[in-house]
């Protein structure tokens, strides 16, 4: 920008004849002041420049500073060196210094526990420096906790105790199939029920026929009662040459199955058993099995990869040729089975009882087996398992429910024990001396007879000898604290001991209440709440995550909000009562207190306002965007201008009334503010207060000036939003010499172009940016030349270059294919000029290529735009309305804009020499084909005006390659998809699912079949060849684009479903029309032939 005063002295000037007479003398003038000013920027560099108010608080903090030194002097000795005694040992117990080093075990713990380094253990599983039977101590933070329990499937329990048997469907040996709560009766099917989709020869080059099923959860019917079972049975089938991805089983019982050829990939069984079933030639890869029984099944030629199981218990199997690769298995029990010709590789078992387990040729390469468990009497798990950093231990029994992750234990008289040793031993000399391991035992290599120690160390301790340090923790603490009380009245006397008491205050009582809490609940739940309460102000947690994570965890929901509201107050209070003390700060308090007075002054020359802001804070508190809604809300009520006590009162109810309206939500059911996303929250709160304003604006206009608004707020140019608005506007303007030149002298005037045919990227982004520079400029900026062609700094030029020859012009290039092939383009070097009007293109799709290329706004309907094209050595044309569906009820929109469109720019071509173009055409244009795949050949009889407009457009091209030597090159697109994608099934799939989750509405009845294609392998289509390799001058030439295959609607639904992680979604049909169409003029089965294209290099 430039100002007028600047323009003015300018107009002074004398001419270029009088500069010219009077240049010797004025050199030397120029010569001494240019010196001057350089030798005054030199001494200027590298200097600290400060305010004389910010001098005042530097020598305000020195002054306090040696003030505080002098009453260290005067203060009491034998009250200073107690003071300092007290907090050494207080905060020499509690490990401040360790813990600021970082090590694991701090304070007294450091003193009397094991180190990290004693507590390792050797690669064969001990303890170098402990043996069986030592006692030790720990001490340390809980980062995993587990309970591992009875592992059977209770096939030998009486009938009386049914109950006992709710883990796994099973058979039992009496009572067949055993009903119990959890399992009420299980629904008998065939395997046609595991295949609702098949892949028949139809779409199966190969012409194979294989069962195939992919995102499926398998769920039993209801019978005529309406009851539902809770599980499916299968019994007696043959599962040959099938492919199962991303299924669910749960709650299943497969009974004489046989599965031969079978591949499993990214399935979940969930609570499954298998009774004399047998798996041959079977792959189970990256998935996941939690509560599954083999019981007498037989694994052949096998193989398990890249998997999970939990809770894997296996009976009278058979594993032969069945190799496990990077395969995890926790907590598993292996009777009267066999492992053989085996390998275990990159894998590990965790948690493992043998009993009667048969090993021959297995080989366990890079793979653990750990915590072999000896259980002669019960052969099944009863402890919990604690992890505190890397070091486990075992507590018999089931103690998961006393202990929260987090926290701080101490565990005294843990016994090193030894384990496994009934498993078997591995000889001295090499082979394996049997245990419940029979057989070989599990060897380390092909070649040698060195068999895997299974012999282990562990730790356990008895439920007694665990305790809690989080009392010793405070304890030490307030030791610490005492100390340093006893320095700060050595030093400042009883009134600054009575002042940081006041300071204090809200800790004190929180603590108090905390107190109160742990006497009431149990020391779980009360270790949660409180890892609950620190992480409730760490953003972007709040009420909304803290509430419902606490239900979840097993809180009472009336506790959570209790806990939740108590402490939003008591950060209210001590935000309200030392908010004058931050005031205080050197730097920062300055600032606060300038701006409370703006915030004073607005509600005293506005009244209404104060009403207003203790609503908005009411609803701050209550629906906080991240974090504690009483911090943000304290300091925003009394930066306002807000008194104390009003401020304080907003926030206490804001707190009461969202805590307890959250929680109520969460257990009645309402779901109002458990369901709502946070950024929908956010939108209602906005939607609330803008209400909220209007209102009391309606209320009250009679009292509004908006001068005075104006100037409370800050918005004039000295204020606090004006002025660094008024700086951004100044350095836009100056900043690069010519970076932004408006016309007029408002600040909104439109940046204009060559003949005033190309607007700034848009009309819209012009009067928006230029009204937003004008409302905090002033008038006096002069922005010059209102008639010369500009660009800005971004590079979205707004005028031609000056040499555009050998150029590529892409209309349409802000669109989704158009701004992809930009982006190729680009990466080429080649130099792009985009014609594009904005209309359903959008500028940041450019954002990759904006600063290189030459964008110009303008509709090639209405505007001339021939001057664009001088030089261009192609034309790419691919500008069009996208909208298929459009043509149903404005054809004539499709005419203009796909057909006229295409005519203006061949007649622009022609006129300024450019003779070869690129269009992308469709796949409509064949309408219904008769043979699919369709070739280029075939009849084209498009059935929609959107198929009808390319192909009169094709006409055109081809009769202006005939007429005026023309190369013509057409592209029939398929379905393309991808990036930037902003119409077409999957987008519309996308935007509906996102409005609602629960169900999809499907145009038509879903058995429309078509293909897909990525954008990026659609725009290596059109770069393959050149127009002039794929036809002579005066040709026109037409291919297919696509993909080989093809897939019906419903499934596409179930891969967007998929994508997005949502279940259960229930498909809504249409109806469609003409037999199932989406809509009038959808062709139903479109799979393009591409072998000509391909033939091209493609």
């Amino acid at each position: 920008m430039v100002r007028k005063k600047a323009k003015k002295e300018e107009a002074k000037k004398p001419d270029k004849a009088a500069k010219v007479q009077k240049k010797s003398t004025k050199d030397k003038k120029n010569s001494k002041s240019k010196t001057k000013k350089m030798t005054l920027e030199e001494e200027g560099k590298g200097r600290l420049v400060v305010s004389q108010t910010e001098k005042d608080e530097i020598d305000a903090v020195i002054d306090t500073f040696w003030a505080f030194v002098n009453k260290v002097k005067k203060a009491p000795k034998h009250l200073m060196i107690m003071g300092i005694f007290i907090a050494l040992i207080g905060a020499t117990f509690s490990g401040w210094a360790q813990e600021l080093a970082g090590l694991e075990e701090d304070g007294l713990w450091y003193a009397i526990t094991e180190t990290d380094d004693e507590l390792k253990l050797n690669p064969n599983g001990m303890f170098p420096a402990y043996s069986p039977g030592d006692e030790i101590r720990i001490e340390g933070a809980i980062t995993e906790i587990e309970y591992f329990g009875a592992l059977d499937d209770c096939s030998e329990v009486s009938a009386s105790k049914p109950e006992l048997c709710e883990k796994y469907p099973l058979i039992h040996e009496d009572l067949g199939i055993i009903e119990t709560d959890s399992y009420t009766k299980l629904q008998l099917q065939n395997t046609d029920y595991l295949f609702p989709s098949h892949i028949n020869s139809e779409f199966n080059e190969n012409e194979l026929d294989i069962n195939f099923a992919s995102g499926e959860k398998y769920i039993p019917k209801g019978d005529e009662n309406g009851v539902v079972p809770l599980g499916l049975y299968f019994e007696n089938e043959n599962v040959s040459a099938a492919v199962f991805t991303d299924v669910v089983f749960e709650n299943m019982l497969f009974s004489n199955v046989d599965f031969t050829d079978t591949f499993f990939v990214d399935c979940v069984f969930n609570q499954v058993s298998f009774y004399n079933v047998t798996f041959t030639k079977s792959v189970f890869s990256n998935s996941s099995f939690d509560i599954v029984l083999f019981n007498n099944v037989s694994i052949d030629s096998s193989r398990f990869e890249n998997s999970d199981l939990n809770h894997f218990l296996v009976k009278q199997s058979k594993f032969n040729n069945t190799n496990f690769d990077n395969t995890h298995i926790q907590a598993s029990k292996w009777s009267y089975s066999s492992l053989e010709n085996g390998v275990f590789q990159r894998s590990s078992m965790d948690i493992v009882i043998f009993r009667s387990l048969t090993v021959n040729d297995f080989i366990v390469y890079s793979s653990t087996i750990k915590n072999n468990i000896d259980a002669p009497e019960t052969a099944n798990f009863d402890f919990t398992r604690i992890k505190l950093d890397e070091h486990e231990i075992r507590i018999s029994g089931n103690v998961e429910s006393q202990y929260a992750v987090g926290a701080e234990i101490y565990l005294s008289k843990t016994k090193v024990n030894i384990g496994g040793e009934g498993a078997g031993t591995a000889g001295e000399q090499g082979g394996w001396l049997e245990g419940s391991v029979e057989g070989d035992g599990f060897r380390t290599s092909l070649n040698g007879n060195i068999s895997y120690n299974l012999d282990h160390e562990f730790l356990s301790v008895k439920a007694e000898n665990i305790k809690l340090t989080f009392w010793w923790n405070i304890l030490f603490d307030s030791i610490a604290f005492l100390g340093f009380g006893v320095l700060i009245y050595a030093v400042g006397g009883q009134d600054t001991v009575f002042g940081l008491l006041k300071f204090f205050s809200p800790f004190i009582m929180t603590g108090g209440f905390f107190a109160l809490m742990w006497v009431g609940m149990s020391q779980r739940d009360f270790l949660i709440l409180s890892q609950l309460m620190l992480v409730y102000f760490v953003p972007p947690f709040g009420k909304g995550t803290v509430i419902p994570g606490g239900i979840v965890a097993g809180i009472d929901p009336w506790v959570l909000a209790v806990a939740t509201a108590f402490v939003d107050i008591a950060v209210g209070v001590f935000l309200t009562w030392n908010f004058d003390l931050a005031k205080k700060i050197p730097f920062i308090g300055s600032g606060i207190t300038r701006v409370q007075r703006k915030g004073e002054d607005m509600l005293k020359s506005l009244p209404w306002l104060e009403r207003a802001s203790f609503i908005g804070i009411v609803v701050f508190v209550m629906f906080p965007f991240q974090g504690s809604g009483a911090v943000g809300g304290t300091i925003l009520g009394r930066a306002i201008g807000l008194s104390p006590n009003k401020n304080l009162g907003a926030v206490a109810i804001g707190a009461i009334s969202g805590s307890f309206l959250l929680s109520a939500s969460i257990v009645y059911g309402l779901g109002v503010l458990a369901i709502l996303a946070p950024i929908q929250v956010a939108v209602a709160v906005l939607f609330i207060g803008f209400l909220i304003a209007i209102i009391f604006m309606y209320q009250h206009w009679a009292d509004i000036s908006m001068d005075e608004v104006t100037q409370t707020l800050g918005l004039h140019r000295e204020g606090i939003i004006g002025a660094p608005l008024t700086a951004a506007g100044e350095m836009v303007g100056t900043a690069g010499g010519t970076v932004l030149r408006v016309a007029g002298d408002t600040g909104k005037g439109v940046v204009t172009v060559v003949d005033n045919t190309g607007k700034m990227i848009t009309k819209t982004s012009g009067d928006i940016v230029g009204g937003f520079l004008g409302t905090f400029t002033e008038d006096k900026y002069d922005f010059v030349d209102p008639n010369k062609a500009t660009e800005l700094d971004s590079g979205v030029l707004v005028s031609m270059p000056s040499d555009s020859k050998g150029s590529i012009v892409v209309t349409g290039g802000a669109g989704f294919i158009g701004s992809h092939l930009v982006d190729r383009l680009v990466k080429r070097d080649e130099r792009v000029i985009v014609l594009d009007n904005f209309s359903s293109g959008k500028l940041e799709f450019l954002y990759d290529s904006v600063e290189k290329i030459t964008l110009i706004d303008v509709d090639l309907l209405k505007d001339d735009f021939e001057e664009y094209l001088k030089g261009a050595k192609i034309v790419y044309h691919l500008a069009a309305n996208p909208e298929v569906q459009l043509g149903i009820t404005e054809p004539e929109v499709m005419q203009e804009q796909n057909v006229d469109v295409t005519e203006k720019v061949l007649e622009a071509m022609k006129n300024v020499g450019c003779n070869r173009i690129v269009f992308t055409s469709t796949s409509t244009v064949y309408g219904d084909a008769k043979k699919i795949p369709t070739p280029e050949t075939a009849s084209l009889k498009p059935i929609s005006a959107y198929g009808s407009s390319k192909l009169d457009a094709e006409n055109l091209i081809e009769k202006y390659c005939e007429e005026h030597n023309f190369r013509g090159v057409s592209y029939r697109f398929a379905n393309c998809v991808g990036p930037r994608s902003n119409h077409g099934v999957t987008y519309d799939f996308v935007n509906k699912l996102k409005d609602n989750s629960k169900e999809l509405e499907i145009l038509g009845d879903g058995k429309q079949h078509k293909s897909y294609f990525h954008v990026e392998d659609c725009i290596s289509a059109m770069l393959a060849k050149a127009p002039a390799e794929l036809c002579s001058k005066g040709e026109f030439v037409a291919l297919n684009v696509g993909s080989k295959d093809a897939i019906d609607v419903v499934t596409l639904a179930n891969e967007v479903c998929k994508a997005l992680k949502l279940k259960d979604v229930n498909y809504k049909f249409t109806g469609g029309v003409d037999g199932g169409r989406g809509w009038k003029g959808d062709v139903k089965k479109m799979r393009l032939d591409i072998k000509k294209l391909k033939s091209h290099g493609w």
